[in-house]
């Protein structure tokens, strides 16, 4: 049972890493549709997008505690969509 559970979170692990991975490649496409490369904002997001991949996998590869991570998680979630839906609105 403990290797069927293993492989459910392997599985799991795969479907999360697809998603992080197709969403940076969408986010290079839309700043490599909407910006020359040798504008300065271009290479600020780019530099953004390898900063945040390495970010990941530095995480991943480090035995942190899954509770504290998730709590930092979750907090960045709110973060962001505050400062997305909410801070625009009052402006």
């Amino acid at each position: 049972m403990s290797n069927k559970a293993n492989q459910s979170d392997l599985d799991k692990a795969w479907e999360h890493y697809k998603k992080i991975r197709d969403a940076l490649t969408g986010l290079y496409e839309i700043v490599d549709l909407n910006l020359e490369k040798d504008n300065i904002f271009y290479q600020c997001a780019i530099d953004n997008l390898e900063n945040l991949k390495d970010t990941i996998i530095d995480l991943m590869k480090k035995d942190y505690n899954p509770a504290e991570i998730k709590i930092k998680l979750r907090e960045l979630e709110f973060s962001m969509k505050r400062k997305l839906f909410f801070e625009e609105k009052q402006k």
